[in-house]
C-alpha cells in the first residue's frame, strides 16, 4: 500500500513539474559591435584628379614651370596609386564637359569628378588613357 501511495505521489509531482517552465536568467545582450573597418587610404585625386593645380603656372616667366609641376603630379599620383593597390592616372589630362550638359549628351563623353567617362547603352564606363592608366580631364 505503501508503495502505491508512493508511486502515485511521484505520478501527481512528476506532473506537477512537467507543466512547470524553468526559465534560466539571461543578462540583457548588449548591441552588436560594428565589424571592424579600416580606415581608408588618403587619396589626393579624390575631390581633384590635378591636385597640384600646374595651371597656375602658365604666367610664370620660365617656360618649363608647367612641365615640370606636370611630371612631379603624375609622379605623385602614380605612385600613391601603386602603394595602395589602385590604377594609375593618366599623364594627360584632357576637357571634357559636365555630364548631364548638352554638349556632354551630343558628344557622348563626360566629366565626372576629374575622370573621363563614355556613354555606353546601360550607363557609363570609365576612359582608359593611350598612354596608360584612367584619363583624368577637367570641366566637369
Amino acid at each position: 500500500m505503501f508503495r502505491l501511495i508512493a508511486a502515485a505521489c511521484l505520478a501527481a509531482f512528476a506532473m506537477g513539474a512537467s507543466a512547470q517552465t524553468i526559465k534560466a536568467h539571461v543578462a540583457p545582450s548588449a548591441p552588436a559591435k560594428p565589424a571592424y573597418r579600416p580606415p581608408q587610404p588618403y587619396n589626393s585625386a579624390a575631390k581633384d584628379t590635378t591636385p597640384f593645380n600646374c595651371e597656375q603656372w602658365r604666367r610664370h616667366p620660365h617656360p618649363g614651370m608647367v612641365g615640370f609641376c606636370e611630371s612631379i603630379e603624375y609622379m605623385v599620383l602614380s605612385s600613391e596609386a601603386r602603394m595602395q593597390g589602385r590604377p594609375a592616372a593618366s599623364r594627360s589630362v584632357v576637357t571634357l564637359p559636365a555630364m548631364g550638359s548638352a554638349e556632354a549628351k551630343e558628344l557622348g563623353y563626360a566629366c565626372i569628378g576629374g575622370q573621363a567617362f563614355r556613354r555606353i547603352p546601360n550607363g557609363w564606363e570609365q576612359v582608359s588613357a593611350r598612354d596608360g592608366g584612367w584619363q583624368r580631364c577637367t570641366g566637369g
